[in-house]
């Protein structure tokens, strides 16, 4: 695949204006046209590496009541003078798409996002994928994109010409633990660690490519009912399965790791080979996993799930977890398990975000 860089430098004046009234206007004449088109959401296989250690996938549909409910916890977060949200811009775009007394965000689904750790031998740190797309109004992903090939100056990005696709380098593209490789994909934003990652991608997108590039990940993948609003896969690799619980919430592994031991729980940890789950948002404050894990005997099962246990005590300590229920069968553990919490971390998003 022929491979062309271009490095171009302009300043936009008033670029920050124009954008705005932009999507200003594009949001108007959405809400005028009644348009129903909707973009093609990619199976997230298509964007598993050789290398990958981890899946996830989330996804939202405007028939999900667990999602609408999140979002009218959202809409109501921002909505009117008293809400959260100071950017007057935001609020008055979100209020024109369908009305003062509706959720617009509804418009936006349905809606995917998929992430890919990858970790090669010479890396200590996953390189991650990210891949969003917003189904239901895909102005805002359009326009989204029209602005990131520029820093904040005006300098436009260079650019890596493939055959299918245009890859923009992001500032940090060089450290491939930010993922700041971008492309559109027909509409779907994807951010890959480097151009050979962009450049597989790419290819196995335009293949319609969707089977697993190794078996073990196949083999997971079989056992996944992915009608859920989130499910995933993780392949235990050099304390990966650390790194991916950090990326989910941090704050949650920081008290656990506090209450149980950081080294005991590394040491647990580390017997577990693979571990699956599928999820279900069942209202805007609380989702429903179920997990499996594999570990490598029967005693290091135990010994996990007496630690999930008294993780679960600590999470339940500042509202973040529900019930929890666990079984076994040899090397494997079965976790039914409910997380709380998501209200709060909404509302706290939008004041620090919009």
């Amino acid at each position: 695949m022929a491979l062309k860089i271009q490095s171009t430098g302009r300043r936009l004046g008033y670029f920050s204006f124009l954008a705005s009234l932009f999507i200003l206007t594009q949001s108007l004449w959405a809400a005028a046209d009644g348009s129903t088109s909707r973009l093609e959401i990619p199976e997230p296989s298509i964007f598993l590496t050789p290398e990958a250690v981890s899946l996830t996938v989330i996804k939202a549909t405007p028939e999900d009541l667990g999602f609408r409910s999140l979002f009218d916890t959202a809409w109501k977060a921002l909505s009117g003078a008293d809400g959260v949200g100071s950017n007057f811009l935001y609020k008055a775009i979100l209020t024109k798409i369908q009305g003062d007394d509706s959720n617009a965000f509804s418009t936006l689904l349905p809606a995917q996002f998929v992430r890919v750790d990858s970790l090669s031998d010479e890396s200590d740190e996953p390189h991650p994928t990210t891949v969003t797309t917003i189904s239901g109004w895909p102005g805002i992903q359009t326009f989204w994109y029209m602005m990131q090939d520029k820093g904040s100056d005006g300098t436009s990005f260079p650019k890596v010409e493939l055959d299918y696709a245009t890859l923009i380098l992001r500032e940090g593209y060089e450290d491939p633990t930010k993922g700041r490789v971008l492309t559109r994909l027909d509409g779907t934003i994807a951010s890959f660690p480097s151009t050979q990652k962009a450049e597989y991608a790419v290819q196995r997108f335009q293949k319609g490519e969707v089977k697993s590039p190794t078996p073990e990940f196949g083999e997971l993948l079989a056992t996944l009912d992915t009608s859920h609003d989130t499910y995933g896969i993780l392949v235990n690799r050099r304390g990966s399965a650390l790194r991916l619980l950090r990326w989910l919430n941090k704050g949650d592994v920081d008290r656990a790791e506090a209450a149980v031991g950081k080294d005991r729980m590394k040491r647990i940890l580390d017997t577990v080979q693979s571990m699956t789950w599928e999820g279900d948002l069942v209202s805007d404050d609380e989702v429903k996993f179920i997990v499996r894990f594999r570990t490598t005997t029967p005693e290091a099962r135990t010994e996990l799930a007496s630690m999930l246990k008294e993780v679960k005590a600590v999470l339940a300590s500042y509202g973040r977890a529900g019930k929890m229920e666990t079984s076994g069968l040899d090397n494997e553990l079965y976790v039914n398990f409910e997380m709380k919490g998501y209200r709060e971390m909404l509302v706290g998003y939008i004041d620090r975000n919009f």
